[in-house]
């Protein structure tokens, strides 16, 4: 037994020395960044831990992260670079989330970037997918964990936390491949903006949701802002979704908890959505005609019902816009398309369709079934 406890003394020891040893020798990749900052050209950022005792450095968070970049003329040779020039190996399993440029993410070679991004030896590709404003390398710098909080651990939880309440997507790099020109669901990505809050706060009187990051009617001493989405086409980044219309997208898939909106009494109604939307679409004309149907319950404070006709309309109109506001940015960000292909027998027969076309033309019909009841 003595014998046995030494031994397992021995393993504990020598497994440590082991990580430690693999530490020292490797830099783990919290975060990664790409830009092109102009044509024919690739900018590569990471943000990897420091160790030892510089994480004892004056100035905060962020002074125990380093910030590490390399410019090339392609893909490949902005990673050659970047490895050539870093002091020690890059460690790609423990990527958190991958944050794309603006022009970038336009570019007809997103869908190639992804690719390459999960060719990464070791590459963790479950990392979540950020479309930003402006430079990726910015919104990078720009990003730290709240105090006492490693960056890896406050990336996941703001993340999935922004999630969960409805206004933005969650989105990681294996399925936006997966999906991106071969699905039948256009991926959206998390969309970001670094806020300096020198904009005059003029909040959307009417919904303060309905806005895009960058410029929200706050003040925070973090201006990194995630809300929204980022459309894709089946090629690249095609435009942007507003919180509300995101947390609208995730009511129709019955995952939001609630979405918030404010009646004419200035009272807040909670809404939940009883199972996902149906979706249904005509294909036996032209123009195809995509149908939604959702059954919701509003739940209201005491002694404030609220008006169920006008609330209904609302949220008919209000989904409504948001779909023909994917189909200007042909975007099939809800999933008709997976409706729609059961109809054919063959891959030929679907093909030759055209669908992204028929779907941008197609009339909307969306039907709202609600329930209120008193909190």
């Amino acid at each position: 037994m003595k014998r046995a406890l030494i031994l397992l003394l021995l393993c504990c020891f020598l497994l440590t020395g082991c990580s430690s040893r693999q530490l020292e020798e490797e830099l783990l990749v919290i975060v990664l960044a790409v830009d092109q900052p102009e044509e024919g050209r690739i900018r590569l950022t990471v943000k990897v831990p420091r160790n030892g005792a510089a994480q004892q450095e004056p100035g905060g968070d962020q002074s125990s992260y380093l910030l590490l970049a390399a410019t090339g003329a392609s893909f490949a040779a902005a990673v050659s670079l970047l490895n050539a020039t870093t002091p020690r190996q890059l460690n790609y399993s423990q990527v958190r989330e991958i944050v794309i440029g603006e022009r970038m993410s336009a570019s007809c070679d997103f869908g190639l970037l992804l690719m390459q991004l999960d060719a990464l030896p070791r590459f963790r590709c479950s990392a979540a997918v950020i479309i930003c404003w402006g430079e990726a390398g910015a919104f990078v710098d720009a990003q730290k964990p709240s105090v006492g909080a490693r960056l890896s651990r406050h990336a996941e939880t703001t993340l999935s936390t922004y999630a969960g309440k409805g206004f933005t997507p969650m989105t990681s790099l294996c399925e936006g491949m997966r999906d991106l020109g071969y699905g039948f669901r256009d991926p959206l990505f998390v969309l970001g903006a670094v806020n300096d809050f020198s904009a005059v706060e003029n909040p959307n009187t009417s919904n303060a949701l309905d806005a895009l990051p960058g410029a929200l009617p706050r003040r925070s001493a973090d201006g990194i802002e995630l809300f929204g989405a980022a459309t894709t086409d089946g090629l690249c980044v095609s435009g942007t979704l507003t919180g509300y219309e995101m947390a609208l997208i995730h009511l129709l898939d019955g995952h939001v908890r609630s979405l918030t909106l404010q009646q004419e009494q200035d009272v807040p109604l909670s809404i939940f959505a009883q199972r996902p939307a149906a979706l249904s679409v005509d294909l036996s004309g032209r123009p195809a005609v995509l149908r939604v149907a959702i059954s919701c319950e509003a739940h209201y404070p005491p002694g404030y019902p609220p008006d169920a006709d006008a609330l209904r309309n609302r949220l008919t109109q209000d989904i409504s816009q948001m779909i023909h506001h994917l189909q200007s940015l042909r975007c099939d960000g809800i999933g008709f398309a997976n409706t729609a292909v059961r109809q054919f027998l063959t891959v030929q027969d679907w093909e030759a369709v055209g669908w992204r076309d028929v779907y941008v033309q197609a009339e909307v019909e969306v039907q709202v079934t609600l329930v209120c009841r008193e909190a």
